[in-house]
């Protein structure tokens, strides 16, 4: 008869602990959370100075008390009172990356599990953002091994009674370690300020020994311990073991649990080889393959036809014999991996049909590989927030795509002066790691959090043209450039939104403007074009040809259909004021068909005669309407 044996490859106890800091939240809205009166923290765009800042602190009325120097931020005080005006005058700065009042936070009565930083496998397969959904609670998992350590701190309150099948008795202690081991990694309980933490951390062990203590068991005794299983209510039936001959008793013990509509999860094997192994090989069983922390198949895990998806296998962290702690390698840790995502989805959702659940597991895993189904990951790294909401994805994705990157403000050819807030996008497969802003082909400054905002004072710059360009790095260090971005710097000429509201179908923007010394706008020869535009492409875009603004001494109006979208109007009144050539302008547009680029984070480019004049505009969202500032 052949001899199954257990799957971990060996196991070295932690040196070290890894601590984690003590959890807090705040509460997801800020309506429902409370905030420090006259305070707000102000995000500072990249390359700031000190002089810019406070004279926009001095402009709203606020003053500054602290710095968090390493966030690029600060904390500013005013009164109470004037919060709406000191908030309005702070955004239409546009020196600010965020601007946001200093809400209190509360504890969320959890303890510390100190190993947690050293479980690379739980972000892995989105454990912790499962965890917001799904804990495993009242889902009980067997697990068919060497037994468990009853009396292990990190596994009390997730016990239940179980039995021994390599001595025909009704203690299942362990005699070897594995069974120990796996029953951590599916259900070592979280927050008790010691240990680890399980994937499923409030699922219950079913302990079912089948093998002795040199980790070896027949047959027999393993589909004894399956049917145990099922009969005593498990859901999810680990089996980290493995056997190489095909066998119509284990064969018969996974049908056993397909008709219970339960899922019964095995180690694929650590040959390194394709040859079936069983029960994983079996039909009905979810076989699972090992990768490690860079996400690649280690030469020891077995492969083949059979692999439904990858789980972490490599150096993961678990509970051990005397209470104690290890890390254990092998496919066997890799199926615990995968018990755990299976008792979370069944805790979300109790009445899902054992093939649905398989089917959601499989669909929302993150592909390695080859595209789509291969031999060595199946259908990829195991995702155990895709499982519970599918098409979203809590565990990182493999990186395919290089990033990509747009300079959103200020628009080609903009003429601009003072501190100008420069705005770039940036998205990646994987994750952006930062954002470098570069100023005639020069260095200027590096972002590496959204939004990725810059301010360039052009006082430091000679009058006339000047290239920007941004280059975006993702996590594994591949880079994308922007096109070269050619403005102009000049003294006493900008843009100035004062407040702007934009909806599907319709928006409004009050600016002032100001041209170079010497230019003046001339309703009668110059060409006004108006420009909103997103990183989605463009919102709003009308002209005003020569002689189409009706003059009435400085005051102007004239009414245009926009280029886009293709439907509706849009009304344009200018006035200049004072001896300097500045002008009040006034954009309306309405009954539009759609301005399907919108985004919080706009620029707004008008362009009169030759000069043309951009900002950035932040929104902030209320209903379905944006509103600036």
């Amino acid at each position: 008869m052949a001899r199954t044996r257990g799957c971990g490859l060996g196991w070295l106890l932690l040196a070290s602990a890894v601590l984690c800091g003590l959890c807090a939240t705040a509460a997801s809205a800020g309506e429902r959370a409370g905030r420090i009166a006259g305070r707000l923290v102000l995000r500072e765009r990249v390359g700031l100075s000190a002089a810019a800042f406070d004279r926009a602190l001095r402009a709203a009325g606020a003053r500054r008390t602290s710095g968090l120097v390493s966030l690029d931020s600060s904390v500013v005080e005013f009164a109470d009172a004037d919060l709406p005006d000191v908030e309005a005058a702070l955004r239409r700065s546009g020196l600010f990356r965020s601007i946001e009042r200093d809400y209190l936070v509360h504890v969320a009565d959890d303890g510390q599990d100190p190993y947690y930083g050293a479980q690379w496998g739980l972000p892995r397969v989105g454990a912790p953002a499962a965890w917001n959904l799904s804990t495993g609670a009242g889902v009980t998992v067997a697990v068919v091994d060497t037994g468990v350590d009853l009396t292990h701190p990190d596994l009390q309150g997730h016990l239940l009674p179980g039995y021994d099948f390599a001595n025909d008795d009704d203690d299942p202690s362990d005699d070897n370690g594995h069974g120990t081991r796996m029953s951590g990694i599916v259900a070592a309980t979280r927050g008790n300020g010691i240990g680890v933490v399980g994937v499923a951390p409030d699922a219950e062990i079913l302990p079912v020994k089948v093998l002795d203590d040199q980790g070896y068991g027949p047959y027999s005794a393993v589909a004894a311990g399956i049917t145990y299983a099922v009969d005593h209510g498990a859901k999810v039936i680990n089996l980290s073991l493995v056997g190489a001959a095909q066998s119509s008793i284990l064969q018969a013990a996974v049908d056993y649990v397909t008709q219970h509509n339960a899922v019964l999860v095995a180690a694929a094997g650590n040959d390194g080889s394709d040859l079936p192994a069983y029960p994983a090989a079996a039909n009905g069983a979810v076989a699972v393959s090992a990768i490690d922390d860079s996400d690649l198949h280690p030469a020891f895990s077995n492969y083949g036809s059979w692999i439904s998806f990858a789980a972490p296998g490599v150096d993961v962290v678990t509970t051990t014999l005397g209470g104690d702690y290890a890390s254990s390698s092998g496919t066997s840790p890799a199926a615990a991996v995968g018990s755990g995502v299976f008792a979370l989805l069944f805790a979300a959702q109790p009445a899902l049909p054992r093939a649905d659940a398989i089917a959601r597991v499989q669909a929302g895993a993150i592909d390695l590989g080859s595209a789509g189904w291969d031999p060595y990951f199946g259908w990829g790294r195991a995702d155990a927030y895709a499982a519970l909401i599918p098409g979203q994805h809590g565990a990182p994705q493999q990186d395919r795509f290089d990033p990509t990157v747009s300079i959103v403000s200020p628009a080609k050819d903009s003429l601009v002066s003072g501190t100008v807030p420069v705005d770039v996008t940036a998205d990646d497969d994987i994750g952006i790691a930062r954002v470098e802003l570069f100023v005639d082909n020069r260095w200027y400054a590096a972002a590496t959090s959204q939004p990725y905002a810059f301010v360039v004072d052009t006082t430091d710059y000679a009058p006339g043209p000047h290239k920007l360009r941004a280059y975006a790095y993702d996590i594994n260090g591949n880079v994308t450039k922007t096109k070269i971005r050619k403005i102009s710097f000049t003294p006493g000429a900008g843009l100035l939104v004062k407040r702007a509201t934009a909806k599907p179908s319709s928006t409004s923007i009050t600016a002032t403007f100001a041209l170079p010394a010497g230019v003046e706008f001339d309703p009668g020869r110059d060409r006004v074009t108006i420009m909103l535009t997103s990183a989605h492409g463009t919102v709003l875009a009308a002209s005003v040809e020569a002689d189409a603004l009706a003059s009435a001494g400085d005051r102007m109006r004239a009414t245009v259909a926009p280029n886009v979208p293709a439907v509706g109007s849009v009304r344009v009144s200018a006035a200049r004021s004072g001896a300097a050539p500045t002008y009040a302008i006034k954009i309306k547009a309405s009954n539009l068909s759609g301005m399907t680029a919108l985004d919080p984070l706009m620029s707004l480019a008008i362009q009169v005669g030759t000069a043309q004049l951009s900002q950035s505009l932040s929104f902030r969202a209320r209903g379905a309407t944006l509103l600036y500032p």
